[in-house]
């Protein structure tokens, strides 16, 4: 394994109401240099908050009171992503995973939403909890202050002043920020097409994104300032959104959802004789799985594979349903689901495929390994 590969690596370190809760390896870089620059700042310098002095800490307090206040912070950050999964599961969508990474975290859900209310009240879901942690880290700080405790005083305000950047922050308009999937939700809603929402709040980040990097540099190389640190973190979380940003406007030229890239499904009945499948529908039909439905409704999938583990004496006897694979939560997919997600199911579903239903259950698409490179438009 490459050292790149290896910062690639993800780790489970949680289920939190059932939802798996992953952290980036690159995430303990960050957690290290967060504790450094917070216990070197309690420990040489005086610090002023408001109307409260803050004296240096000796070394020792001043390296815990930095990996207290850097985990309250991360959990804030946790905290701003359960939000959003909260928010997303009240809307019917399900969540895969909540991943922690350098520059923030990610609720990866399963579905797109399925209307522009659903969009906006996920977005603003995440801010307005980084508002309210920084709420309480503030009166933290005040109560801490008012009883001389300077501990509780520096973790309080550090927490406070963190989630009122993080909230300001991901309220900038630009996708894939929250401000930007607020954006997209207005969009949307005036125009009628989440597709070109997306695009447009995509458009937005990647401006955004390379005002970030402008302003690090300067912020760098100007003489007036020479903040070699805020600048290259400018930077560094400027590029990672730009990155970000041109990935989704790039999924605005390409099927973005299972229903973009779907092809009608070819129904196969229960109740048909492996004799008449193999003599009628094969020939016409040379795909390695199908879709087994009665009335549109998915029973089961039948594979060329287990057909193979038949012997031919019986396939006039045998019926499609002795056959197939009963239908599982590995088999099929609503249309608005992700292209990312269907992909995952159809490499680990042994199938090879999966059937895609509307919201009424019924059997609308279907979807094949090697028929999921979105096709260029020119």
């Amino acid at each position: 394994m490459s050292f790149k590969d290896f910062f690639k690596r993800q780790i489970l370190v949680a289920r939190v109401y059932g939802i798996p809760v992953r952290i980036d390896y690159r995430w303990f870089l960050i957690f290290a240099l967060s504790v450094l620059l917070i216990a070197s700042n309690l420990h040489k310098n005086s610090l002023q908050i408001v109307t409260f002095r803050l004296p240096p800490s000796d070394a020792l307090t001043a390296w815990i009171l930095g990996v207290i206040t850097t985990l309250a912070l991360f959990l804030s950050v946790f905290g701003h992503e359960l939000s959003h999964a909260l928010m997303a599961r009240a809307e019917g969508i399900e969540i895969e995973e909540i991943v922690l990474h350098p520059f923030g975290g990610l609720a990866r859900m399963r579905t797109q939403p399925h209307s522009p209310r659903a969009e906006f009240r996920i977005a603003v879901a995440g801010p307005a909890a980084s508002f309210l942690f920084g709420l309480i880290g503030f009166a933290a700080a005040k109560l801490s202050a008012m009883v001389g405790f300077n501990a509780g005083v520096a973790v309080g305000f550090f927490v406070g002043a963190g989630n009122l950047l993080l909230a300001v922050f991901n309220l900038f308009p630009g996708y894939p920020l929250d401000g930007g999937r607020v954006l997209r939700a207005i969009i949307w809603k005036r125009s009628g097409s989440m597709r070109d929402a997306t695009r447009i709040a995509g458009f937005c980040g990647q401006l955004m994104s390379l005002v970030l990097i402008a302003f690090g540099l300067y912020m760098a190389l100007a003489p007036t300032f020479r903040a070699y640190f805020m600048g290259l973190w400018s930077v560094l979380v400027g590029v990672f959104l730009l990155g970000a940003a041109n990935s989704v406007v790039r999924s605005t030229r390409e099927p973005a959802t299972v229903a973009d890239a779907m092809s009608a499904p070819i129904l196969i009945e229960p109740d048909m004789s492996i004799s008449r499948f193999i003599d009628e529908v094969l020939p016409l039909h040379r795909f390695p799985c199908f879709p087994v439905a009665r009335d549109r409704r998915l029973l089961g999938m039948l594979t060329l594979e287990d057909l193979k583990k038949i012997p031919r004496e019986k396939w006039r006897d045998r019926r499609v349903r002795d056959v197939m694979r009963t239908v599982n939560k590995s088999l099929f997919v609503p249309q608005n689901a992700t292209l990312e997600s269907a992909t995952e199911l159809i490499n680990h579903n042994g199938v090879g495929a999966v059937a895609v239903i509307n919201g009424s259950g019924e059997l609308v698409g279907f979807l094949r390994r090697g028929k999921l490179k979105p096709r260029k438009k020119r």
